[in-house]
């Protein structure tokens, strides 16, 4: 923890009036001067509740950032990202508050500490990237994930706390899920599903995102004894698992594969709705989906498309990385590697080289990017996460809190899950991601905390 002098409350709730009123000022002036944008009207109105709603208790604005991850596109403001804005507000919110108090409180776990690390290493590699033109850009996305991973930290100090939040993240999967089913259900399905327009990225972003939702509502379905809440709770995975598959991402199924097996390795019950759902979803997805689904999914063990060109992908990958062991090329310069050494790489099936490509897996980006120290810091933070999540499973266990062993499994299974996904596509600067691991930490400190804390 950090800690200061006090601060005279009086003159920051001073501070934060003058703010709030700085802020209806420009906000107001923005309408007044663009009336053709109607969007900003209604962008205004959830920017000032979200200040005040924020600076009464910032975790109301996390809960919110939460939200507008999920529909990021359509919660934009011009070039503007609301969640980038929400979490400049929460973080500030947070620090006034902290401020506000006899001291100046910030947890900052060993992960923490280390995720620092890898973002001055970021930044130092601009000394010796090979390209720096996007590197300030790909730092700025790298800095607000893990703003959220201190935030989460910070602010979830209960399991009720740690319970919104992942309600609000099933609620957003069920949303997105009920989407991509309706696609589904009018005949809009020719091919592979996707709802950029409100989730702001493809099918592969979409269907990661659905993951560790699923991994939860597997978890709760088969923990309820409810009938009707379990009939709810059933309903919902299926339709999740739906959209995943609609999204002819095959990471993503590989993911699901793992939540299952894992799963039933923790908890054996997890038979009574693994294999419904597996039977109910199979069926669904033959009649429901088009044939380019089936086709995919072939793919996956006969490797007929190398990884729709992720193992000719891989092989220039590991050729840079033999190329800068140490140090890597630079910070997001992976797509301008690639166009160097792809002509040096031998055993290449060139109609599935593309100009740029980017690495299709966390772990070799990360590698060819910021070299072993990079790869280090960053799988650091991964393997504590993952540890921190399982010793508060056994911590959870061994006090028999059933209702929270069913949150942390169903959150540390998505994490997994994610982990998986993240083998497949370029993640690292990704807020859910930075959001799982934060939970981990969180989930930790309360299983050994006190029933307060729980509380």
């Amino acid at each position: 923890m950090i800690a200061g002098k006090p601060v005279d409350r009086r003159l920051i709730k001073g501070g934060l009036l003058a703010l709030l009123i700085v802020a209806e000022i420009l906000l107001g002036s923005l309408v007044a001067m663009r009336p053709e944008d109607s969007h900003l009207i209604l962008g205004v109105a959830i920017g000032l509740i979200a200040v005040v709603v924020t600076f009464i208790e910032p975790v109301f604005g996390l809960y919110l950032l939460i939200a507008a991850m999920f529909a990021e596109n359509l919660l934009r403001l011009g070039a503007i990202s609301t969640a980038r804005l929400i979490v400049i507000l929460t973080f500030g919110a947070w620090i006034a508050h902290s401020l506000s108090r006899k001291q100046f409180e910030i947890i900052v776990p060993l992960q923490g500490w280390l995720a620092i690390a890898f973002v001055v290493w970021g930044l130092l590699s601009a000394l010796w990237s090979i390209d720096t033109q996007k590197l300030f850009s790909a730092l700025q996305t790298l800095i607000q994930s893990i703003g959220l991973y201190f935030l989460v930290v910070n602010l979830v100090s209960s399991f009720k706390k740690m319970q919104v939040v992942i309600t609000i993240t099933i609620l957003a999967s069920l949303a997105l899920s009920s989407l991509a089913f309706s696609h589904i259900i009018a005949g809009g399905a020719t091919g592979r599903i996707d709802i950029t327009q409100v989730f702001g990225t493809g099918p592969h972003a979409l269907a990661g995102y659905l993951v560790p939702g699923a991994a939860v509502l597997l978890i709760m379905s088969s923990r309820e004894v409810q009938v009707m809440r379990k009939l709810f709770l059933l309903s919902g995975l299926l339709a999740t698992v739906l959209a995943i598959l609609a999204t002819g991402t095959r990471a993503a199924v590989v993911a699901l594969a793992v939540i299952a097996i894992v799963g039933l390795m923790m908890d054996r019950k997890l038979w009574q709705v693994v294999l419904p759902s597996v039977l109910v979803s199979g069926w669904g997805a033959l009649f429901l989906l088009p044939p380019a689904f089936v086709e995919r999914l072939e793919s996956i063990l006969a490797a007929s498309d190398r990884g729709a060109g992720r193992l000719d992908i891989w092989l220039v990958a590991l050729n840079i990385i033999r190329s800068h062991p140490i140090l890597g090329t630079g910070l997001d310069t992976f797509g301008r590697s690639f166009d160097r050494y792809v002509a040096d790489t031998p055993a290449l099936e060139t109609t599935y080289v593309v100009q740029g490509w980017g690495s299709h897996n966390m772990f070799l980006n990360i590698q060819a990017e910021l070299g072993i120290i990079g790869l280090a810091l960053f799988v650091s933070i991964v393997g504590m996460s993952v540890k921190d999540g399982l010793m508060a499973i056994l911590n959870l266990k061994r006090a028999g809190d059933y209702p929270m062993i069913t949150l942390v499994l169903g959150t540390w299974l998505g994490l997994m899950g994610m982990l998986v996904v993240c083998l497949f596509l370029d993640w690292q600067y990704t807020k859910y991601l930075w959001l799982l691991f934060a939970l981990a930490e969180v989930a930790r400190r309360l299983s050994t905390g006190t029933d307060e804390e729980k509380g």
